[in-house]
Order: structure tokens, then C-alpha cells, then sequence
């Protein structure tokens, strides 16, 4: 049992805890299940950027399914709440955050990002049909987006910013269901300015919610 692991990560160059190598098998294993997939993704390469041992990797996961169980409470969900859910709950003008973050993201993703799309839904997309406890898992934090995507609509409603005969649940589903659509279509097109005027159009729509 490695309670006092000091292993070295290559790049950084310093003495690591188990925590932090924890982390770093996580945050490594996310970057590699985005760029290729959850099958064709590589505990090789996972650990080889990692700088750790096969061992140290099964000191902390079982298994190759309990890292992505892992990536999903400990990259995916986080990165949902910063980028998306974080903006809303921070304001009472639903529309208006939704139309900032989401400029803000295609204004700044990288090349890579946009050619890997969205990493829960490239999941959802490869795993859901194949394994239940997985599709669960991805569910609980789709479901966690949609829920915060409501209340925004809901607290927008009750400052005057968003109709009152406004449905916010469907509203969640639509706003949910076309960024991840347009993720779909971004990855396989890598063309930033015909999504983005996709994306224009949607937020134009959204603008007829206000009273």
C-alpha cells in the first residue's frame, strides 16, 4: 500500500502526495478520454503523462471504468458548474449569461477543444447504450446542468427579466439540447464561425423569452 508516495511528475519536477497524484492521474485521464475517446483511450499514455506507475494508478483506481467514474465527478462535473452554471447562478438575467458565457467560450476555446467537442457529451454519445452505470452517471450531471438551467429561468422570472408564461423546465431541455448539439456539429466541422452564427440565431430566440 503506497501511503507515502513520492513519485516525481516529469514536467512539474517536485515531489507529489497521493492526493496530488491522484489528481493528476484524473486530470491526465480526462485530457486523454476527450482527444480519444473513453475505448480508445490509453492507460499507457494516461500514465506516462501522469508520471507515475501502473502501481501508484491502482493504489488510487480499481479499474480503467473507476478512473472515468473518477474523470466525471472530478473534471467533468466541475468544469459544467465553472462554465456554464457558475455564470447563471451569479445573475438575474438568465439570457443575458447565457448569451456572455457562451461568447466567451467560442471567443476563447482552442482548436483542439472545438475538434473534441463537448466532453459529456462524447460520453454520452459512446457509452450510454453500452453500459447502464455509466449512463446513470452521465445523467445525474446532465440532469444537475438542466436543474441549474431552470432555477436561472426561474429566479429570471421572478426579477421581471424572463416571461411569466414562460415553461423554465422546457426551457432547460431546449437550451441543454441545442449546446449539445451544436458540440456535435462543431466537432466534426471545426468551422468556429458557422456554429457560433448558429449559436447567434438560438440566442436571438432566446431574447423573445423577455416580457
Amino acid at each position: 500500500m503506497l501511503t507515502q508516495e513520492t513519485t516525481k511528475h516529469p514536467t512539474l519536477g517536485r515531489t507529489r502526495d497521493p492526493e496530488g497524484t491522484r489528481a493528476l492521474l484524473v486530470e491526465n485521464a480526462f485530457r486523454e478520454i476527450h482527444a480519444h475517446g473513453y475505448a480508445g483511450s490509453s492507460l499507457d499514455r494516461i500514465l506516462a503523462n501522469s508520471g507515475v506507475t501502473k502501481g501508484a494508478l491502482y493504489h488510487h483506481f480499481k479499474s480503467k471504468a473507476d478512473l472515468l467514474h473518477a474523470v466525471i465527478d472530478d473534471a467533468i462535473r466541475p468544469m459544467v458548474m465553472e462554465r456554464w452554471l457558475r455564470p447563471l447562478e451569479e445573475s438575474d438575467d438568465p439570457i443575458r449569461a447565457l448569451a456572455d458565457s457562451t461568447r466567451t467560450f467560442m471567443g476563447s476555446c482552442t482548436p483542439e477543444e472545438l475538434r473534441c467537442g463537448c466532453p459529456l457529451n462524447n460520453l454520452a454519445q459512446e457509452l450510454s447504450g453500452a453500459d447502464e452505470d455509466f449512463r446513470k452517471h452521465l445523467n445525474r450531471v446532465a440532469d444537475d446542468w438542466r436543474a441549474g438551467i431552470r432555477a436561472a429561468f426561474e429566479r429570471g422570472q421572478r426579477t421581471g427579466s424572463v416571461r411569466e408564461d414562460v415553461d423554465p423546465a422546457a426551457v432547460a431541455s431546449l437550451v441543454f439540447a441545442t449546446f449539445q448539439g451544436l458540440s456535435g456539429s462543431v466537432k466534426t466541422s471545426v468551422d468556429r464561425k458557422a456554429v457560433m452564427a448558429g449559436l447567434e440565431v438560438f440566442l436571438d430566440l432566446l431574447e423573445g423569452l423577455r416580457p
